[in-house]
This record gives C-alpha cells, structure tokens and sequence, in this order.
C-alpha cells in the first residue's frame, strides 16, 4: 500500500496537534510570587523575605516545617551561600494547620488556597545577591495526585544605602 505525501503530511500535522494537547496537560497548581518588606535598605538592616504560593482550588502544599521522618515532602527553601546576606532565624510559613492522615500515619501541617512563608536576612554588604530554590510538593483533596515542583527566586529589587 502506498500512502501519499497529503497523507503523509496530515498524518504529521494530527501528530503535532495530539503532541501540543499533551504538553497542555502539564498541572501547575501553585503560582508562585515574592516581596520583600522594604525596597531600601541600609548595611546592617533586617529585612523581611517573603515567599507566597497561591493554590488552586483543591490543592495544598506541605509546610517548610513539616517531619520530613512522616513521610510527605516539606517545602525547602534553599538560600544560595553569598556574602552579602545572612539569614537570621529560620523560614517561617503563615497559617498552618494540622490534621492526622492516614495515608501517611503522621500528622501532616499544610497550606491551603494561599501558602506564606517568611524569612529574615541581615543585609551584609551594598551589592546586594539573593537567590533561592524552593522545593515542594502540592497535593490535591479530590483524588489524592501529588506533585512535586520546584521554583527559582531572586531578590534584587532592595536598593541598599550606605
């Protein structure tokens, strides 16, 4: 049997289509953002970092402080070394609840709709370098699907004065 190029070509063109419906089907339930608490600064200051994921409907995400030893993934927020900037304290998520799960025979401490998390830096020195990955894992109550995800950030819009 023979196939002609106008098959041929169709043939591709419903490929390329079925490959792009595909590529559509990636889930992303949190849309993440970040603030800072001042826009200047001076050497010396504490400044607030602050990391916001809001979740669609259905979804939520494991807090930075949940027991990795339960079994679910916390988010991880990992701060690029830099000698500009130190961290003062520990990352601290906003509105967490806790409930008991089954599945995972522990109690579990999520973030629903919107998930918060805070963090203090001592500024070090005027050219200013922050960067952070959060890693994370966002589950959704109608069917029990789990993703994880990961997000970049960088903080360059402190101006710091002498």
């Amino acid at each position: 049997m023979k196939v002609s190029n106008v098959s041929r070509w169709c043939l591709g063109l419903v490929f390329l289509l079925l490959q792009n419906v595909a590529m559509g089907q990636i889930l992303t339930p949190a849309k993440w953002s970040s603030e800072t608490s001042v826009d200047k600064a001076k050497v010396g200051d504490i400044v607030e970092l602050v990391f916001t994921a809001d979740l669609d409907d259905t979804w939520y995400i494991y807090s930075s402080d949940q027991d990795p030893n339960v079994g679910p993934l916390p988010a991880v927020f990992t701060f690029e070394k830099d000698p500009s900037y130190k961290l003062v304290g520990e990352i601290q998520p906003i509105g967490v609840k806790e409930k008991y799960d089954e599945i995972w025979d522990g109690t579990v401490r999520t973030l629903k709709e919107k998930a918060e998390f805070r963090q203090k830096v001592k500024i070090l020195k005027k050219d200013l370098n922050i960067l952070v990955l959060c890693e994370y894992q966002v589950c959704t109550t109608v069917d029990g699907k789990c993703i994880p995800g990961d997000e970049e950030f960088e903080f360059d819009n402190i101006k710091v004065i002498q």
